[in-house]
């Protein structure tokens, strides 16, 4: 072939699908193209149009290879001594082209041709392991659990008493204390981002208002189930729970002292100073724009912050697993079954609820309405994210059950905020779990605490095993629960993962399809 540009383009072409086709990943190729494209352009200034070349097809253990072969005097094309303005590729971008970790492109001259040589490996693709470095931190927990009982008893007290136990105290402090610092800054910057008072006007505070209800709903059919696998010892109010209780809730709730607040730890208080400080930015209106500003990019630095601190929440997982092993025998991890139980159990009760309310009242077969939204659920179901699925919620509630598309965009990610059900029922059976196991009183007024507290994490806590894990240590905290218990419920949380996130988008689309019918944003089946 000579090297003309139709010529040239043809080649590009090839070795485009040539390498796709050899699963080599999209960055590698596009690399790869432009390296011998720059090369090929190059001969052709030094050569001349009508040179000939000629292209090879090889494998080179197993990879894709090219050889681009080309008569004459050596010339190194992925060299230019002389660079000008016209040059496409400098030499500084071509000197780290050349330089990739998979693809390679050189040039060498033998036998009087010069050849430039492309080839690549195929894309590694990672391996995915359910629950992720969490499930990588259970396993090794365990392992070293079963390793630590054959050292001497004193090097294992040495180690549990010294060494972990420090360790792990240290470690959820400091998860504790940054998520309080995280829930502050979320509350505050999202009260700030409602510029006009009638923004959501009727429909909003309608849908709003629902969620809430829901919520409340799904909490304490929680603490019912909750209570039937772990046994709480109830504790009747009596008549003084009208004044005594209730103004106690409150009055606790109130922070007398700004900096105790953060440094107890209690996110009741934190969480009502940042209402009342966001409420006041919001009511003073366009005088407080920059201050505004500065509070979101605040939120934004606190979450960066909160991100790497919790990279360390798979190590915290481990010692948390690996004390309790090594101080007890395995027979108390079958509290995890019970766990799993109680949460699969009352989301299916929350799940048959709403098909059954579909059915009755929408005329609509549970079996179809399933159908219509299984785009959604398998897309949150594999990939363990449920932002991942909002498009395509927003797209199947269009068009296979007829929503409005207005208000599916607003509706859509407003339930991604407030209701996530799998959330409420983890934060809630964290509670029920660590009083059952602190043999501890529970009273109605403990409910409303969990109830404030659920709902509130699962809206400021940001998604991944990092955000659970904080809000565990929360309401733990909160409740005076002890911290070690955290491990059981982090076992849970990988092994209902994918199950629940793709329930959410059931939730979701359940919900959805109820309220809009309900505010005619839906044609009739």
């Amino acid at each position: 072939m000579q090297l003309s540009n139709e010529n040239i383009a043809k080649t590009i072409e090839d070795l485009l699908v040539l390498f796709e086709k050899a699963e080599v990943s999209r960055r590698d190729v596009l690399k790869i193209c432009l390296v011998v494209e720059e090369a090929l352009l190059r001969w052709q200034e030094h050569f001349g149009m009508t040179h000939e070349f000629k292209v090879y097809n090889k494998k080179w253990f197993g990879a894709p290879k090219i050889v681009i072969r080309l008569a004459g005097e050596p010339f190194n094309p992925l060299k230019n001594e002389f660079e000008d303005a016209d040059t496409i590729l400098s030499n500084a971008v071509m000197k780290n082209l050349l330089h990739l970790d998979e693809a390679k492109t050189i040039y060498r001259y033998e036998n009087g041709y010069n050849e430039l040589i492309s080839f690549s490996t195929k894309e590694r693709k990672p391996i995915k392991i359910p629950g992720g470095s969490i499930t990588i931190a259970i396993v090794l927990a365990i392992i070293f659990s079963f390793l630590a009982d054959f050292l001497p008893p004193d090097v294992q007290n040495t180690l549990l008493n010294e060494v972990v136990t420090p360790i792990l105290d240290t470690l959820m402090q400091l998860i504790v204390s940054v998520t309080i610092f995280m829930v502050f800054f979320a509350v505050i910057s999202s009260i700030c981002a409602i510029e006009d008072s009638t923004m959501l006007g009727n429909i909003g505070l309608t849908v709003i208002g629902r969620l809430f209800f829901l919520n409340v709903l799904i909490i304490f059919l929680t603490i019912f189930v909750g209570g039937v696998f772990f046994p709480l010892n109830f504790v009747e109010n009596g008549d003084s729970f009208a004044i005594s209780k209730v103004v106690e809730l409150f009055l606790s709730i109130v922070p007398t002292n700004i900096l105790a607040a953060f440094l107890d730890g209690n996110i009741l208080q934190v969480t009502v100073l940042a209402f009342l400080i966001g409420i006041c930015i919001t009511l003073t209106g366009n005088h407080t724009i920059n201050l505004k500003s500065i509070v979101i990019e605040l939120n934004e630095l606190v979450f960066k912050v909160t991100d790497k601190v919790f990279s360390i929440i798979p190590l915290m997982i481990f010692l948390c697993i690996f004390q309790t092993l090594a101080e007890s025998d395995f027979s108390e991890f079958f509290v995890v079954w019970k766990l799993v139980a109680a949460s699969i159990i009352t989301y299916a009760a929350i799940i048959l609820l709403m098909l059954i309310h579909i059915k009755f009242k929408i005329k609509l077969g549970i079996t179809d309405f399933l159908k219509k939204i299984f785009p959604a659920f398998i897309i949150a179901f594999t990939t363990i994210n449920g932002g991942a699925a909002l498009p395509k919620i927003i797209e199947v509630s269009r068009d296979n059950l007829r929503i409005d598309e207005k208000f599916c965009n607003f509706w859509a990610p407003l339930a991604f905020v407030m209701f996530c059900p799998s959330e409420l029922i983890a934060l809630t059976l964290c509670a029920i779990y660590g009083i059952s196991a602190a043999a501890g009183s529970f009273s109605l007024i403990d409910s409303f605490i969990i109830i404030f507290l659920a709902i509130q994490l699962s809206i400021a806590t940001p998604d991944g095993a990092g955000g659970i894990a904080a809000a565990y240590g929360i309401i733990l905290t909160q409740f005076g629960l002890p911290l070690e218990i955290i491990g059981a419920l982090m076992i849970t949380d990988v092994i209902i993962d994918n199950l629940f996130t793709g329930l959410d988008v059931v939730a979701h689309e359940c919900e959805l399809f109820l309220v809009s019918h309900n505010m005619g944003f839906i044609e009739e089946f």
